[in-house]
């Protein structure tokens, strides 16, 4: 298994990078051809106008001998250029309103990110056993448990039970049903915090597990409660740093009556709503696993439409509530 280890980390990356490349640069030639197309042809056009003018201008023909020389090259350069520079951008970043407050949507792998407290999400027990799949080694959980603790998450577990003892003191269910795995439940929406290497990951309890493993109760009214639970948290007991969650809910978990679309939108809906009220953090990122978006019946052009207009409404609201508190005063 450890010699395995590498080179399916290896397979992963690349094909995470190939569905990125998809994603960014060939799904919009399919989508949008003839603006690639004029773009080209716009590209190839400048160059003959510089043969004009070269003609014109010094009476040589230089350029023109260039391209009938290299016709390949110029035109497979050409391509590219216009591929590459037209492609989809990676980020999409807006500004909530006058605030400083930044909501970004970015395609990566959520455990490779740097610079940034990261969200795990986990059952509500905090339970951390990879015996028999419990947790899936293809989950961001399994996955951050196998990257940074191997196969002993003794350490892990210490640090989760301090994190619940110090903040959900009694706050849980004992369940009678478990005998190899954890039997205090949590509700939906408990976050455990720990520190790994001078970085912050917190775990979000985001539904319930059976005995056996199987997530239970993924609901979009859970992944609601879910993310609530989180900025309340991350605003009482978290740092002045950004924040990157996942796509909640829509992975291992088997969200059951909702969309990826649908969880996005909730996710950055019900921060724009806590960040009315209260801080939470100054920049949050929702991270996008490119394979999951091939996967979704959604586009990436469509999520930064949503959070544009989420954005733009904000800042609208924002300004009607600026012009209610003017005061008038009569005319004597």
């Amino acid at each position: 298994m450890g010699k395995q280890e590498p080179i399916i980390t290896m397979i992963v990356f690349i094909k995470s990078w190939v569905y990125k490349i998809y994603i960014q640069i060939f799904f919009p030639v399919l989508r949008k051809p003839i603006e690639y197309l004029s773009a080209f042809f716009a590209l190839i056009g400048g160059y003959f106008t510089l043969c004009e003018i070269e003609q014109a201008v010094f009476k040589t023909q230089t350029l023109i001998d260039i391209f009938r020389n290299n016709i390949t090259s110029i035109i497979i350069f050409s391509a590219v250029f216009v591929l590459l520079s037209c492609k989809e951008k990676s980020e999409k970043t807006a500004y909530l309103g006058t605030k400083d407050i930044r909501i970004s949507l970015k395609m990566a792998n959520l455990i490779n990110i740097k610079d940034s407290a990261i969200v795990i999400p986990t059952n509500t027990t905090f339970d951390t056993t990879m015996n028999g799949e419990f947790i899936s080694e293809k989950s961001i959980q399994g996955k951050f448990q196998r990257k940074f603790y191997g196969v002993d998450f003794s350490e892990l577990d210490k640090s989760i039970k301090q994190s619940l003892d110090e903040c959900y003191p009694k706050c849980y269910e004992v369940l009678k049903d478990r005998i190899k795995t954890n039997k205090n439940r949590y509700e939906i929406g408990t976050v455990a915090k720990i520190n790994h290497k001078g970085q912050h990951y917190y775990f979000l309890a985001v539904a319930d597990v059976s005995k056996t493993g199987k997530p239970q109760n993924v609901t979009m009214q859970n992944m609601t409660k879910a993310l609530v639970g989180l900025w309340e948290y991350i605003s009482k007991e978290g740092h002045t740093e950004p924040l990157t969650i996942p796509v909640i809910g829509t992975g291992r978990a088997g969200l059951c009556d909702g969309t990826y679309e649908d969880v996005v939108h909730e996710s950055i809906f019900s921060f724009i709503t806590k960040s009315q009220d209260e801080f939470v953090t100054k920049k949050m990122t929702i991270c996008i696993y490119p394979p999951a978006l091939l996967e979704a019946n959604v586009t990436w052009e469509r999520l930064c439409s949503y959070l544009d207009l989420q954005c733009q409404f904000f800042t609208e609201s924002e300004k009607r509530m600026k012009d209610s508190e003017i005061i008038g005063y009569p005319i004597d």
